[in-house]
């Protein structure tokens, strides 16, 4: 029966059927003729005669979360110009990205980062000091609110006449982007500008700081002869009362004349020249044209930061020491530009900037890590974790750190693996008078012997500070206790923590090099 009846209502199917394809297709024709294109909802100024590239239609925002603060919810229509389609659709992709409460995310993230082994080696005052706010202050609501705020900080530069997509007609080269002003910081820099020279660096530098500081007319004397120019930055000011001023960073490598940029902090100085970073096969690959240096710790599963940018947790990356930046405003297809717009309006003052953000972090750094998450851009990093640099505290004759060694991104000839390449002394400046002289400066490094950026082993690496009797505040390296149950036997034989003399060191990197810091004007304690 069942048969006989789909027989006798096949010819009546078939004829509904082309009825209605014929009215689709009429129907889609007229609105494909008279539909208004994205270009007539815009400034006539941003027009083109032919959007080839131009990105379909995207999808409307969850109205639960952004209804509030995207009416329409859809983007704002200066983010829809169709030069801005790549950024757009990043930008859309984020805010459809699961918003998840504390409680769901917990359990979302051990998945892949493991409690057990993220209280281990997250730096310990981060998740007891400030576990109370991510549990507490970054709810769903929050979360849209900040994503929202993102995107509007982009729809702000815009309006206010600012490049946010790079491309390769930007002019600019290649350059070296320095900040600092205050007396320490400008003292800094010019013995970084002396070891720059000596080591025959030609690539131009720019210094930027903040209006009220570089006010010692010897100072920018002796910076102008050492070849740096000067610039104020702008739109952004002093936090009168803050630990540091991070917040220029950003701002400084987006308002540089240079396209493509190595950023240095003035504490932070090569051990060669550095200019063959912009050539090297990790900065080039895929026209990425980023590279960051990794931190000490890695972000703690319950962190906010994984809801905030709708990321799972992950060991994968190290949080960032951002000391030494290289970065193409053009690359990963212009939109590294627009994440140095995210990072910069992340560490800028306000509560939408620093006074949020950074509960998540220790400062600057990490801004970047997070405004390339945003835009779901990919970057490059060196082949090695870093190592502690410093020497042995007299009294107890335990290894007392005091500088963050960064290596190099390509093997030179003569090594078999990158050599050290930056002296970053971010503790150098806060141990006063301590006996550090010439002669004890720089004498020993600490390191891994399996340092691999991707090295799984690293999970149970511990860089912490402690308080040395006579230098102050050390920093040191050691395997966390847990190694001894975790490793397996294979790791137990080949990671352990080894202290070097840097006169043992491949290629003697180091040669002369603590002599050139005194005489250049090295300095210990500042700030």
């Amino acid at each position: 029966m069942r048969s006989i009846l789909r027989i006798r209502l096949a010819p009546a199917i078939a004829s509904s059927i082309a009825a209605l394809c014929t009215t689709v297709l009429l129907f889609s024709g007229l609105l494909t003729f008279h539909q208004p294109s994205r270009d007539s909802l815009l400034p006539s100024s941003w027009t083109t005669s032919s959007q080839p590239n131009a990105s379909p239609s995207l999808p409307l925002l969850p109205a639960e979360f952004y209804e509030a603060h995207f009416p329409n919810r859809t983007l704002p229509d200066t983010l829809l110009h169709p030069s801005l389609d790549l950024l757009a659709d990043r930008l859309s992709e984020f805010l459809h990205r699961p918003i998840l409460s504390y409680d769901d995310s917990i359990e979302y993230n051990q998945e892949h980062c493991p409690l057990s082994i993220s209280n281990q080696f997250v730096k310990p005052d981060r998740p007891r000091g400030e576990g109370q706010f991510w549990r507490e202050n970054v709810g769903v609501e929050k979360i849209a609110q900040m994503r929202a705020g993102i995107v509007k900080l982009l729809e702000g530069r815009i309006k206010e006449g600012f490049k946010v997509v790079g491309d390769d007609s930007m002019p600019g080269g290649q350059g070296i982007v320095l900040t600092g002003g205050n007396q320490d910081t400008a003292l800094r820099l010019i013995t970084l500008l002396r070891h720059l020279r000596r080591l025959n660096n030609t690539l131009p530098i720019e210094i930027f700081h903040f209006p009220t500081e570089l006010t010692d007319e010897s100072q920018r004397q002796a910076i102008q002869e050492l070849g740096a120019s000067m610039r104020e930055v702008s739109g952004v000011q002093i936090s009168p009362g803050a630990w540091k001023n991070f917040q220029i960073k950003g701002l400084a490598i987006i308002q540089s004349s240079f396209r493509e940029v190595l950023y240095l902090d003035s504490d932070n100085i090569p051990l060669r020249n550095p200019s063959h970073l912009f050539t090297s096969s990790i900065y080039l690959q895929d026209n990425i044209r980023a590279v960051f240096w990794p931190d000490i710790y890695k972000d703690h599963t319950k962190n906010a930061i994984w809801r905030l940018i709708g990321d799972q947790c992950t060991f994968d990356h190290w949080t960032f020491e951002s000391g030494q930046i290289v970065i193409d405003k053009a690359g990963n297809r212009g939109l590294n530009l627009a994440a140095l717009w995210i990072a910069s309006g992340m560490m800028g003052s306000g509560p939408d900037g620093r006074d949020f953000w950074f509960h998540m972090c220790g400062g600057d750094k990490d801004t970047f890590r997070w405004a390339f998450r945003v835009l779901g851009l990919e970057w490059g990093s060196p082949p090695r974790w870093m190592s502690a640099l410093g020497g042995l505290n007299e009294m107890a004759y335990r290894f007392c750190g005091h500088t963050t060694l960064q290596y190099d991104l390509v093997t030179p000839k003569g090594f078999t693996r990158p050599p050290p390449l930056f002296v970053h002394s971010n503790l150098l400046k806060h141990l006063g008078k301590s006996g550090i002289k010439l002669g004890n400066t720089f004498t020993h490094v600490k390191r891994m012997s399996l340092d691999g950026y991707s090295e799984p082993s690293l999970n149970f690496a511990h860089l912490g500070v402690y308080w040395g009797n006579i230098r102050g505040r050390c920093l040191d390296l050691e395997l966390h206790p847990a190694a001894a149950t975790e490793f397996t036997d294979e790791e137990k034989r080949l990671q352990f923590v080894e202290t070097i003399e840097v006169g043992d060191l491949e290629g003697r990197p180091f040669d002369g090099f603590e002599e050139a810091f005194w005489e250049e004007g090295g300095r210990v304690g500042g700030w």
